[in-house]
């Protein structure tokens, strides 16, 4: 039982972290009359590899295994669950968790700037609402915003399998090449669909914006939203399966 709780407070505290930190730094860049108003791209990318870094250094300091991301969790259970993580009961508690941290982060990121968001939509600049909780492609095309999300997170979840599989890095050294790892996957791959290479990272805001309870919001624009989780679960189980050959 007490397997199962660290397991699954780790994966709620270190999904919160995350978001609260990626989303953060996304607000803090686009929404109006913040500190870092325009701040850019760069800023941007290195805000959310420092969120990874601090988010799974916490996790997994606390005992949990940090995947923090439903591609990451379905990568492991393709690869073998029994051998990577553990009790196969643990699953839906890796999921469950990661859903409620995500949607409590965003919850928290929103109370945070929410007179910046209330400004940000009565300058005409709601989209930027929306940016602050979900990804969004620059041009819409299935197939080439499939394959954007599915390359980027296949790269992520190689570098992942490359830490726990060929180095064997443990302690603070794993999340820094993850964290180093999603820096690079955001300067390089991240300007088609703004890299969600999570699945949960997307959605639970996406849900948190759409009961946002402020007026003159756009749309959750749920007609995209299908891609940015579809397509990291599915490199999920692809590179879990590589990993077997």
């Amino acid at each position: 039982m007490e397997n199962w709780f660290i397991h699954f407070g780790t994966e709620i505290l270190g999904t919160m972290l995350l978001i609260i930190l990626g989303n953060g730094v996304v607000a803090n860049i686009i929404l109006k009359d913040t500190k870092g108003e325009n701040g850019g791209w760069i800023a941007i990318t290195a805000g959310w590899a420092l969120a990874v870094i601090l988010a799974a250094t916490i996790a997994s300091g606390l005992d949990g295994k940090a995947h923090l991301n439903p591609a990451v969790t379905i990568a492991m259970l393709i690869n073998g669950w029994e051998s990577n993580v553990g009790d196969l009961g643990l699953i839906p508690l890796f999921f469950i968790g990661q859903l409620i941290g995500a949607i409590l982060g965003q919850i928290i990121v929103d109370i945070f700037y929410i007179k910046h968001i209330t400004h940000t939509i009565s300058s005409g600049a709601a989209a930027n609402v929306l940016g602050m909780h979900s990804t969004g492609p620059t041009h819409r095309n299935v197939f080439l915003n499939f394959f954007a999300e599915f390359v980027g997170t296949a790269v992520l979840v190689c570098a992942i399998f490359a830490t726990t599989v060929w180095f064997g890095l443990s302690g603070w050294m794993g999340p820094i090449f993850v964290g180093l790892t999603v820096f690079g996957i955001g300067l390089s791959l991240g300007g088609t669909t703004g890299y969600a290479i999570n699945p949960i990272r997307d959605l639970a805001p996406r849900i948190v914006h759409q009961l946002l309870p402020v007026k003159g919001k756009v749309k959750s624009d749920w007609g995209y939203s299908w891609i940015p989780v579809a397509a990291p679960l599915t490199a999920g189980i692809v590179v879990g399966a590589l990993f077997l050959i």
